[in-house]
């Protein structure tokens, strides 16, 4: 039998070794980490019946709100991005990205995805997506056990 804290270290052990791969590997040239992850989740939603709000985007990357902010200060200073408030609820502000943030991610996105066009190639395509799966239950299941910021005692 495989010991339990042996194998959860070998699981963040190579969680850790992916993560800081992609993080201090420059991948992009004009975007920041954070405002290229953003972008790339505006994106990714924006066919979606709802758009993000800066309280999605902050759930989902799990930044802080001042991080969050200054984020979208620069992408929109940039013309990357807009905020409409919404037409029911005047509290909430959607977060939309613009033809030229579309334009700017994807033109930055060309490098990353030559870089994944060549993991699938190594990995294959079934492997890929068996491991986004994977990856994709792991990260739901920490969002269960790792208390969110709003939710951790002060």
């Amino acid at each position: 039998m495989i010991d339990i804290s042996y194998a959860g270290d070998k699981l963040l052990d190579s969680w850790l070794n992916l993560t800081s791969t992609l993080w201090n590997t420059r991948l992009v040239s004009s975007l920041t980490y954070n405002e290229a992850h953003v972008m790339g989740l505006l994106l990714r939603h924006s066919t979606e019946a709802n758009p993000m709000t800066a309280t999605d985007l902050i759930r989902r990357t799990r930044l802080l709100k001042s991080q969050m902010n200054k984020i979208l200060t620069s992408l929109e200073s940039r013309g990357y991005i807009s905020r409409t408030r919404a037409e029911m609820d005047k509290r909430m502000i959607y977060i939309l990205l613009t033809q030229e943030g579309v334009a700017a991610y994807l033109e930055e996105h060309k490098s990353v995805d030559a870089i994944l066009n060549q993991l699938v190639n190594k990995i294959g395509p079934e492997r890929a997506l068996y491991i986004a799966r994977e990856l994709g239950e792991i990260t739901e299941i920490l969002d269960g056990i790792v208390p969110s910021e709003k939710n951790s005692p002060r």
